[in-house]
This record gives structure tokens, C-alpha cells and sequence, in this order.
């Protein structure tokens, strides 16, 4: 930060210096090299004062408005009156000892020729001033928005992972109940194999990133092993068919978006149904939208949709936060059942590879 604002005031004096080189040359008074080396003590000690400003502003970041100001306009003027006095100290030795030519000019100068001399300086000090305090303000906007969109980007993960992790209480119950009831009844090579599953879907919901971007292929993967858990409940009654599209294994979608969503198809369709318990899920995709499509049946009493609010308005919600509006999920009764579509944007390279 103090960098810039530092940058910012040697190109200043540079500038300031080189128009000062500029009027010697227009005057007939140009030394040559001599006038260059005699301003490079005078630039270097521009300089370094303008970092002493520098220094002092931010040590009077805490005061008050007014008051910092003042303090900065005396310490401006000091630096001028300090600035002036070493540029005439200079000239003055110069032109007793090196540059006799200057001696009209530079030995006994008049005092309005001073008072000039100290308000070029005091314009130039002022000017240090308000580029040093115009690259603070600047940096800290850019770092207020960083922490911005830091802070917005740490929010959106916390809220996917509140998201994500708003397992069904009923799903982990009953897993763990089930698990009992093998162990009791000695099964216990099925009780160690539905322990194993709960392992991997209970892993792949708590140790993967909450604002993860997973394939297609890998989350309908968690659904299976979720789906496997749940059979040991329905039996033969739990029917799973998968459709996906070759071209769209690698699509990527935030992780465990379907979750919540074949949970209610679970609890609010296969659970309420006597018979056969369908799900039913397609990806396809027309290279430019890639439609994933949920379908369960229901008893068509009004269960499966009126179990489903929640687990849209979670996926929904997670959909807001990856894509914002260029993602669509819609939702209603169909015939025997109950289905949920969802139409994502395809990256690039998705694209590609469905064309």
C-alpha cells in the first residue's frame, strides 16, 4: 500500500525536477551534467520526505478528521520551508565553488524569488499528500472488496454446506435402527455390509467440500449407496433405474444437489406406496442445457407432493448459488407418480463433448 503512494510521489518529484532542468535550458542556464547532479540530492531528499509524509498520515489515521489535516498542512509546510532551504543551501555552495556562472542568480536571491521557491515547494508537498492519501483510499477500497467478496464467497459456502447437510433425522435413524435389528437377530455379515455403505455415504456427505463442483456420474454414485441403505428397509419394493447420457459423465453439478431430492421421493413416494417403489432418474442434454429429471411414483393421494417443499427449496436454493438465475428447477405431479426436472448451463467443455 505505502509502496504505491511512494511510486506515486518520486514520479512526481521526477516530473518536478525535470520541468525545473526544462526552465534552466529555456533561461540560457543549463550547466549540463553539472545541473542534473546538483538536483539529485534535491530530488532524493523530495523524496524521502514525501515518505515521511507518508509515515505521518498513516500514523494519524486514528485522529480526527480536522485535526489530521491540520497536522498534515503544518508538516507539509515544514517540508517545503525545509525542502527550499536545502535547494538554496546548494546553489549557494555550488556557485562559491564548482559554478562560478551561477553566482548572478543563485548567491543573495532575492526574496521573492524565496517565497516563489517555497510555494513551488509547498504546492509540491501538498501534492505528495493528496496522491499518498488517494492511493490509501484506493488500496483499501480494493481490500474492503476483496474481504467482500471473501466474505460473501465464505457465507455461500457455509450456506451449501448448511444445505448440504440437512440430512433426513428419519434416514439416519432408521439406517442405524436396522443395523441394530440384523446385529440382534445375528446377521451380522448384512449389519457389516449396511454399516459400510452408511460409511461411504456418511464420508462423501461430510468430508467432501460443501461448495464442491462434482460429475454427474459421482453424485448419482452417493445415490446409489444412499438407495442401497434404504433397500434394507423396502426389500425388492425399491426399484432404482438410471439413464445417463454417455457425453454427460463428466458433467459437473454442486455436490449432493439430488440428495435431498431422492430423499423425499424415498419418504414421500416409495414409503407411502404398497406396491413397487419407482425412481426413476435420466441425464440428458441438448448441448447447450443439461436437463437431470427425478421421477418417483406416489400414491397419488398427495404424499409426494406434499413432501417435497423442503427438498426443492434446498436443491433450489444451492442452484441459486452456483448459477444464480441461469439454472431452472420445476416441479409437479405426473402420472403415477411425481417428477422433479432441473435444466443446468453446460460448461464448455461439456458441450464438446455431447456434440
Amino acid at each position: 500500500m505505502r509502496g504505491t503512494a511512494i511510486r506515486l510521489c518520486a514520479v512526481l518529484w521526477l516530473f518536478g525536477y525535470a520541468l525545473v532542468i526544462g526552465g534552466a535550458i529555456a533561461q540560457g542556464r543549463f550547466a549540463g551534467g553539472m545541473m542534473v547532479a546538483a538536483n539529485v540530492p534535491l530530488l532524493l531528499l523530495g523524496i524521502a520526505q514525501a515518505g515521511a509524509l507518508s509515515l505521518l498520515l498513516d500514523h494519524l489515521e486514528e485522529r480526527a478528521g480536522h485535526v489530521k489535516w491540520l497536522l498534515m498542512a503544518i508538516a507539509g509546510l515544514v517540508a517545503a520551508m525545509i525542502q527550499t532551504s536545502a535547494d538554496q543551501a546548494l546553489l549557494q555552495l555550488l556557485a562559491l565553488t564548482i559554478v562560478p556562472s551561477w553566482q548572478d542568480w543563485a548567491v543573495g536571491m532575492q526574496p521573492q524569488r524565496l517565497v516563489l521557491m517555497l510555494i513551488l515547494y509547498c504546492w509540491t508537498m501538498y501534492l505528495s499528500i493528496a496522491l499518498v492519501w488517494a492511493a490509501r483510499a484506493t488500496d483499501m477500497a480494493r481490500l474492503n472488496e476483496a474481504r467482500a467478496i471473501s466474505f460473501a464467497a465464505a457465507a455461500s459456502r457455509a450456506e451449501a454446506a448448511a444445505l448440504r447437510l440437512q440430512l433426513n433425522p428419519h434416514f439416519l435413524f432408521n439406517t442405524l435402527n436396522g443395523i441394530s435389528s440384523l446385529v440382534v437377530r445375528g446377521r451380522d455379515d448384512e449389519a457389516e455390509d449396511m454399516l459400510g455403505r452408511l460409511a461411504d455415504f456418511l464420508r462423501a456427505a461430510l468430508v467432501s467440500r460443501p461448495d464442491a463442483m462434482v460429475p454427474i456420474a459421482q453424485e448419482l454414485g452417493t445415490i446409489r449407496a444412499y438407495l442401497e441403505i434404504e433397500r434394507a428397509r423396502f426389500g425388492d419394493r425399491l426399484n432404482l433405474t438410471i439413464e445417463l447420457d454417455p457425453g454427460l459423465q463428466e458433467l459437473l453439478v454442486p455436490n449432493f444437489l439430488l440428495q435431498p431430492l431422492v430423499e423425499n421421493a424415498v419418504r414421500h413416494g416409495v414409503a407411502e406406496t404398497q406396491g413397487p417403489g419407482n425412481i426413476r432418474i435420466s441425464v440428458t442434454g441438448d448441448g447447450r442445457v443439461a436437463r437431470i429429471e427425478l421421477f418417483n411414483t406416489s400414491t397419488g393421494r398427495g404424499g409426494a407432493g406434499r413432501g417435497h417443499g423442503i427438498g426443492i427449496e434446498n436443491s433450489r436454493r444451492r442452484l441459486q448459488l452456483h448459477y444464480g438465475d441461469r439454472a431452472v428447477i420445476g416441479h409437479g405431479p405426473v402420472a403415477d407418480g411425481y417428477r422433479v426436472a432441473i435444466d443446468l448451463p453446460m460448461a464448455a467443455h461439456e458441450r464438446e463433448k455431447v456434440a
